[in-house]
Formats: structure tokens, sequence, C-alpha cells
């Protein structure tokens, strides 16, 4: 069974996670649309604790399983939006 604190410790990541998904679309977007090593990064965050949600869901109960599945969707949305603006950013070049 997942501890209450490592399911809130998970959150908190995934939610600073989000955060510097946020800036770092904002700063793409205002910079002509150049991905650089940071936004790449926080691609890379994102899916690593997007597997680690996955992985916390086996052990978690109903409630917390509600909870990483609210933050997992959170998660998946900021990393499509980054996906497909990599995508667009290409199909510029």
């Amino acid at each position: 069974m997942a501890t209450r604190e490592s399911v809130d410790n998970l959150i908190q990541r995934a939610n600073q996670c989000i955060t510097e998904a946020e800036q770092q679309l904002s700063i793409t977007n205002r910079n002509g649309n150049e991905v650089d090593s940071a936004y790449s990064e926080v691609q890379r965050k994102l899916g690593d604790i997007e597997a680690e949600i996955q992985q916390m869901k086996n052990s978690a109960s109903h409630e917390q399983r509600d909870q990483l599945h609210r933050t997992h969707m959170a998660v998946s949305n900021y990393m499509n939006d980054m996906i497909l603006d990599h995508i667009q950013i290409n199909d510029v070049e």
C-alpha cells in the first residue's frame, strides 16, 4: 500500500514539473519557437513522473488512485502540448 506521504510527495513533484513545463512552453513561444535543452529536459521529467504515477497507482488505495489519475491527466496534457509544439516547430523549419 502506498503511504499518504509518498503519494503527496509524487503529486508535489508532478506539480513542480508541470510548472516547469508551463514556463518552458511560454519561453519557447516567446523566443520564436526555439527548443533548447531545458525544454527537452522538462519533457523527459514529465515522462519520468508519468511512469512513477503509473507504478504508484498499482499500490494505491481507491482515493489515492483517483488523486494520481487526476495528476496523471495533467502531466499527460502538458506532455502532449510540448510534443505538439515541437512538431509544429519542426514543420515551420
